[in-house]
């Protein structure tokens, strides 16, 4: 799972304001910058690297949502495109997944996925017809300009818990991250019991989007935090991926098993019944069975967390409230006139660490 470039110049000491602009500018930025490669068909990586974008993009934007303007960001338009690019990717993956499970089959189901495939290469070439209209030079053109424009005053002057009471101080980027990231922890740990439903289908695919949002807001916020964020960002991913596998899993079963209930009721009606029911029957076997080890690992991985206190850590963390040098201001002799180190007689408090989880 692909990491996040950070930012450049991101400093966490920074006026929040500043730094937002500064944030969705370059996502805006690194979406639009990728429309030719996700129309190059060749390659369907650039499909999935534009929807990445776009959802780090949206995902950002839900995170400083409470910072800005109600109504002064063209979400709508987003959402569309990432809807579009959405339906390419998702045909993508499924064939794929269909041609490497023709290789394993055998002769008796092997013509009815080379059926499967076909319609579904249909359905791809609909969508990317369809991404081609949604994405054309115009259309981007015109939201990366409306959307420089409207950010420039988007943002608003804010006024929860995270300002400083009676300080009169500016809300800096590293404030807003400490509020952002633990928002995002807290909604994952309120909803992480659904890892041990294993039949609650939404509830599992509502875990694995609060997993990637939270990774993704650390990933945002390192910077304020360090190599040890890194880590946990990483270690996130790896839930995030189980659980996404799993999800993956939960839509072949529906629509495998929608079809052949289709086709029960067709052949109850005296119709001709499909001709390819055993290679539908095969591939639900198989995505039953994977979906088991996918489950598995997320559950795995869950209770690996709980036992060692991850997300109690995560959350230290932000408790700990201490932002790299590198973010803070230099002093007369070189020296963080700001940091802990610079000042006389005082300790640097010990982070928690994620040196542990060796996956990370």
């Amino acid at each position: 799972m692909a990491k996040a470039k950070q930012i450049a110049k991101l400093n966490c000491q920074d006026a929040a304001a500043k730094v937002i602009q500064q944030v969705l500018l370059a996502r805006m930025k690194k979406m639009c910058a990728l429309r030719d490669r996700a129309l190059d068909w060749n390659d369907p990586e650039g499909v999935h690297a534009m929807r990445v974008a776009s959802r780090r993009l949206r995902s950002a934007l839900g995170d400083f949502k409470p910072y800005l303007r109600k109504g002064s960001i063209p979400i709508s338009r987003l959402k569309a495109i990432a809807k579009s690019l959405g339906a390419v990717r998702d045909e993508d993956v499924i064939l794929l997944a269909l041609a490497e499970l023709r290789s394993k089959a055998g002769e008796k189901v092997g013509p009815g996925i080379e059926a499967i495939a076909e319609e579904h290469d249909r359905q791809r070439r609909q969508a990317r017809s369809i991404l081609a209209h949604t994405i054309r030079p115009s259309a981007i053109a015109e939201l990366r300009d409306d959307f420089w424009t409207e950010i420039r005053t988007a943002t608003k002057i804010p006024s929860g818990p995270a300002r400083e009471k009676g300080a009169g101080r500016v809300l800096t980027f590293g404030q807003v991250g400490a509020e952002v990231v633990g928002d995002r922890l807290k909604q994952l740990s309120e909803a992480g019991d659904s890892v041990y439903r294993p039949l609650q289908t939404k509830q599992l695919h509502k875990l694995r989007i609060l997993a990637k949002r939270l990774r993704y807001a650390v990933e945002l916020f390192a910077p304020c935090w360090g190599e040890e964020f890194e880590k946990a960002a990483a270690e996130i991913a790896r839930f995030q991926t189980s659980l996404g596998e799993l999800h993956d899993c939960d839509v072949w079963i529906v629509n495998l098993g929608a079809r052949l209930k289709k086709d029960a009721l067709a052949a109850g009606a005296g119709l001709d019944p499909w001709r390819n029911n055993e290679a539908v029957v095969w591939l639900l076997d198989h995505f039953v069975s994977d979906r088991t080890k996918h489950y598995r690992d997320a559950l795995a991985l869950w209770h690996k967390w709980e036992t060692e206190g991850f997300l109690n850590r995560l959350r230290a963390m932000l408790d700990a409230g201490v932002t790299p040098q590198a973010a803070l201001p230099k002093g007369p002799n070189g020296t963080d006139s700001n940091s802990i180190s610079a000042r006389p007689n005082q300790s640097r408090p010990k982070l928690p660490s994620f040196s542990q989880n060796k996956s990370a």
